[in-house]
C-alpha cells in the first residue's frame, strides 16, 4: 500500500509554530539588543553626528565603513532588524491561535495510552480530594479519573503569546506614529506648538511646572535663568523690543539667559547685554547697556537679588522682572498603553504557567492497589505518602 504525502501545509505550520523557530528568533532579536549596547548607534539629531562619527571612526578605523553598509549603526530602524519582529509576531500569533484550538480540546476528556504504574500507599478518595484542594480539575469517566489543570494552563499559556503580542503591537505604534522633540526652551506662561494636529506644551505663569495636550509626556530636562523685559520711553508709551535681526518687535520680551544675552531698543538706539552670575533658576544678572553704533556704556550694574531690575536712561524707563526659564523633551507615544498592558499580561502569564503547568494524568483503582499514567508529577508522590 502506497503511503500518502504529508499535507505540505500542516508541515509549514508545524515548523512556523515549532519551539526551535520560536527560540531561533528569540535568540535573534536578543543578540540584535545586545549589539545596540556594545556598537554605538548613529544618533537622529544632526548636532551629535559629527562627534558620533569621529568617536566611531576612531573605535573601529577601516571596519568602520563595512559595518556602515551592513547597517550595524543603525541595527533597530534596519531591514534585518524589522523583518525578525515580522516573523517573531507572525510565529506568536500562530502559537497563539493554535493554543486556543488546543484550550478547546482539552476541556474533553482523552483517553491514556500509556502504560499504567502502581502508585503504592495511597487511597483514591483522599488522593482526589487532595487535588481538588489544590485547585487541579478532576474529571470521572467509567474506569478512570482525569486529573489536569484546565483551563487555567491553558489561559495562562495564551497570556504569554497575547501578551508579546501586544508589547510588539505597542513598539509599533510608537515607531509608526510617535515622535520627540528635545530641548524645547520655555519660560512662564510660553507656549509652542508640537508635531500633530492639536499637540502643545506650556510652562505655567511660575515656571514650575509644564502642561501639555493629552497625549503629550513632557519631561524636565533643566532650568536656568530668564529675564522678562519691558520699556517705556517719555511719554509713558510702550517701546518695541528685539531679541534679533530678523525678529519680530515686542514691547513684552522673554529670553532665556543660557549665556551672553542681547537685546536692542530701536527707537532709543540701545543695545542691552544680559549676563546671568549663575546657572540657578533666579540668579543675578549683569546688565550694561550700549549706545548704537558707537558701542558706548551708558550704564550697567547687576539686578537684584531675586533677578528684578528698574534702570532709568535719560527719559526711558527699562524694567526687568524675573522669568526662568525650562528646558524640556516632549514624546508623543501611542504605544505605551498596549506595551504597558502586554508587559504585564506577558509576565503574568510567564509566572501563572510555572505554578500552573499543563501537565495531564489519570488515576485508576486496580482491585487492591492505586494506579497511574501520563505526566503524574514526582512531588505528588512525596505528597501522597504523607497523607
Amino acid at each position: 500500500m502506497v503511503q500518502q504525502s504529508s499535507d505540505p501545509w500542516r508541515v509549514l505550520w508545524r515548523l512556523v509554530t515549532s519551539d526551535a523557530v520560536l527560540v531561533a528568533l528569540l535568540l535573534a532579536l536578543a543578540v540584535s539588543v545586545t549589539l545596540t549596547a556594545w556598537i554605538p548607534q548613529q544618533p537622529s539629531s544632526d548636532a551629535d553626528y559629527a562627534r558620533w562619527l569621529s568617536e566611531t571612526q576612531a573605535r573601529f578605523g577601516q571596519a568602520t565603513s563595512v559595518m556602515r553598509r551592513l547597517g550595524m549603526f543603525r541595527i533597530v530602524s534596519s531591514l534585518g532588524f524589522r523583518t525578525v519582529l515580522a516573523l517573531l509576531s507572525a510565529c506568536l500569533f500562530l502559537r497563539l491561535v493554535e493554543d486556543v484550538d488546543q484550550l478547546r480540546r482539552n476541556q474533553a476528556i482523552e483517553e491514556p495510552d500509556g502504560a499504567w504504574s502502581q502508585v503504592p500507599d495511597s487511597d483514591l478518595g483522599d488522593l482526589l480530594d487532595h487535588l481538588r484542594h489544590r485547585r487541579h480539575r478532576v474529571v470521572h469517566a467509567s474506569s478512570f479519573f482525569q486529573v489536569d489543570r484546565w483551563p487555567w494552563s491553558g489561559v495562562l499559556s495564551l497570556m504569554v503569546y497575547l501578551g508579546a503580542l501586544l508589547l510588539l503591537a505597542g513598539l509599533l505604534l510608537s515607531h509608526l506614529f510617535g515622535w520627540q522633540v528635545e530641548g524645547l526652551v520655555l519660560q512662564g506662561g510660553e507656549r509652542r506648538s508640537l508635531p500633530g494636529s492639536g499637540n502643545w506644551v506650556m510652562m505655567a505663569e511660575n515656571g514650575g511646572k509644564a502642561r501639555h495636550s493629552p497625549g503629550v509626556v513632557a519631561f524636565l530636562e533643566e532650568s536656568g535663568p530668564g529675564v522678562r523685559v519691558s520699556a517705556r520711553g517719555g511719554d509713558g508709551r510702550p517701546l518695541p523690543l528685539l531679541s534679533a535681526s530678523d525678529a519680530e518687535p515686542s514691547t513684552d520680551l522673554k529670553m532665556a539667559l543660557t549665556g551672553d544675552t542681547y537685546f536692542a531698543i530701536p527707537d532709543e538706539a540701545l543695545v542691552v547685554r544680559l549676563t546671568p552670575q549663575s546657572e540657578e533658576p533666579y540668579s543675578r544678572v549683569d546688565i550694561q547697556i550700549y549706545s548704537s553704533p558707537s558701542g558706548e556704556i551708558i550704564s550697567e550694574g547687576p539686578t537684584d537679588k531675586g533677578g528684578q531690575a528698574t534702570f532709568s536712561i535719560e527719559s526711558m524707563t527699562l524694567n526687568l522682572t524675573s522669568s526662568p526659564y525650562a528646558r524640556l523633551t516632549a514624546t508623543h507615544n501611542p504605544g505605551r498603553l498596549p506595551a504597558g498592558l502586554g508587559t504585564i499580561v506577558l509576565v503574568v502569564g510567564l509566572l501563572g504557567s510555572l505554578l500552573w503547568s499543563e501537565r495531564r494524568f489519570w488515576l485508576r483503582e486496580a482491585e487492591a492497589s492505586l494506579e497511574a499514567t501520563g505526566a503524574f508529577p514526582s512531588w505528588l508522590q512525596d505528597e501522597v505518602e504523607g497523607l
